[in-house]
């Protein structure tokens, strides 16, 4: 249950990004500083997960995955809202 959550927000994180990582690294190392950023806050991301025990291994969901999954989403959800009422306007 909680690899699928945890999927969902990432998903969601890369659709608000604009697109696959794959795709925002080659944008990176063709110099957009939009994709730069979010390549470094996915390596940001990544270690502080690991760092703070939010990050799941073969042993099972780490001590504040659940957590850490429901404030990702709740704020990615209203980065989104937000977005789309600003489209709206």
């Amino acid at each position: 249950m909680w690899n699928f959550f945890g999927m969902l927000v990432a998903g969601l994180t890369f659709v608000l990004g604009g697109g696959c990582p794959g795709r925002q690294l080659f944008a990176s190392g063709e110099g957009s500083t939009d994709a730069t950023f979010f390549v470094l806050g996915m390596l940001f991301g990544g270690a502080m997960a690991h760092r703070l025990g939010t990050a799941s291994s073969a042993t099972g969901v780490g001590p504040n995955g659940p957590l850490a999954v429901g404030i990702g989403l709740v704020i990615c959800l209203l980065i989104a809202f937000a977005y789309t009422r600003k489209q709206r306007a």
